[in-house]
């Protein structure tokens, strides 16, 4: 859904009965007893000690969590200095849409392709490729803009070959995660790895528009391909097993991922469901929110204190994801999708700002705990060496909905206006997913212990 947003990859549950329990109730005596409850006392008192942060005693985590950081420091300034870029020598519309659909057209036909070989090849050295492709796209962009040679057509090939590369790469780093960090940490984890980059989020696109006035966009492209190539050294240091070798064939693979896929109904089910969601929030909140702001004389500052009030909450559910372990993951993760259609009611009926405001907070506190309770249930209900080709059916199930979304929901508020069409898409996002608590294997997946053994969902 939401939650399995294309910047995010892809659980864990104490188990019901505590290890003193089992000990006590086991039914042995003597030196054997001692041992076990020893054993058990152990493990708990462990537990108590490891905190939230216990999961950065992993170096590997570390490493790909400032990896992350880096990378996401220049991408998140990236887009204001491509848009502003593109317009510096060719201010018509339409030019940018080129470049930005050029960016999402090779993801969308790469990212099977993607899963199936992050599932054959080293992850880290295809994560590492990607990187330095990515870098190098955006240094010739830099360059173009800096020697006034760039116009659209090259461009937009450049933007190509970048989300060709993110393609390639994004399934391979939403499968690395369980090969980081212990079975039982995965939730802290998956938090810890957005909490920095949801805060950059906030930061940086007011920083990449201030560098853009101050000294232009290709020395923001520049800090853009900078760290990449700082993400791919560091990613290049990661010591991580290689995927077992495979004598099938890329089609094979393709028709197992998509076997394990369609067989598990919570898990195609939140995906279709999601790309519904995704559709309408992308067209009702991206699109027609900043029409509502516009449409009431009011300035981008005022837009812009919404969308900072929607990053805040995505740092507030990354810090309640770190602390809070609901048992029953899927249900969690479907109920925190609800909230996405809140601020598209107050856009209907043109809610004052600050219940805007906090409207747009409560639905990113609930995205982020949605992606979390998503990326970990994956990763700990399904094996390992099905992670990358699993993920990128989720991923294109988010990416089709991006140019149905704006296509849709702008076409039918130019003829039936924009209040009505907020309010009806509300309705069909929460609709859409409350249906999904129908379903009995939504309510089955539970978040895992790691002892536990991976069972057929």
């Amino acid at each position: 859904m939401v939650g399995c947003d294309i910047y995010h990859p892809p659980s864990m549950e104490p188990s019901s009965v505590s290890p003193v329990g089992d000990a006590a109730s086991s039914g042995t005596s003597g030196r054997g007893s001692v041992s076990c409850c020893h054993r058990a006392g152990s493990r708990v008192r462990r537990v108590v000690n490891q905190g939230s942060f216990y999961v950065l005693r992993h170096r590997q985590f570390r490493l790909f969590v400032l990896a992350r950081l880096i990378s996401m420091s220049g991408s998140a300034m990236a887009p204001v200095a491509i848009a502003f870029s593109v317009l510096g020598f060719d201010d018509r519309p339409n030019s940018l849409a080129i470049v930005l659909a050029s960016n999402t057209v090779p993801q969308l036909i790469l990212l099977l392709v993607g899963g199936v070989v992050a599932d054959r090849v080293s992850r880290r050295r295809l994560i590492v490729l990607g990187n330095l492709v990515a870098a190098a796209t955006q240094m010739a962009i830099c360059l173009m803009v800096a020697s006034g040679t760039a116009d659209v057509t090259r461009v937009a090939i450049l933007a190509a070959v970048a989300g060709g590369a993110s393609a390639m790469m994004q399934p391979a780093m939403n499968g690395l995660l369980p090969q980081l960090v212990d079975g039982d940490q995965l939730q802290e984890a998956n938090a810890l790895l957005r909490l920095p980059t949801n805060i950059v989020r906030i930061v940086a696109p007011a920083a990449g528009g201030a560098l853009v006035a101050l000294i232009g966009p290709q020395w923001t492209l520049g800090w853009d391909a900078a760290s990449f190539v700082i993400a791919a050294l560091l990613c290049s240091r990661l010591k991580i097993s290689g995927p077992v070798k495979r004598k099938s064939s890329i089609l094979r693979d393709f028709r197992e991922g998509w076997t394990e896929f369609s067989s598990r109904f919570w898990l195609w089910s939140y995906v279709l469901s999601g790309t519904v969601v995704v559709a309408l929030w992308l067209g009702g909140y991206q699109l027609l929110g900043p029409v509502v702001i516009n449409d009431q004389k009011l300035s981008a500052a005022v837009w812009g204190t919404v969308q900072g009030s929607f990053a805040v909450g995505l740092v507030i559910g990354g810090i309640v994801s770190l602390k809070w372990k609901p048992a029953r993951i899927m249900v969690v993760c479907v109920c925190a999708n609800l909230p996405l259609a809140i601020p598209l009611a107050a856009l209907a009926v043109r809610a004052p700002l600050i219940l805007l405001a906090a409207a747009a907070c409560l639905a990113g506190i609930g995205l982020d705990i949605a992606i979390v309770c998503w990326n970990t249930a994956i990763q700990q209900h399904l094996p390992q060496e099905l992670l990358g080709r699993v993920s990128s059916f989720s991923s294109i199930g988010e990416l089709m909905a991006v140019p149905l979304g704006y296509v849709v929901v702008g076409a039918t508020a130019t003829s039936m206006g924009t209040s009505t069409v907020l309010t009806a898409s509300a309705i069909a996002m929460t609709l859409a997913t409350l249906v999904l608590l129908l379903a009995p294997s939504v309510w089955r997946i539970r978040r895992l212990p790691a002892e536990e053994p991976l069972a057929a969902t």
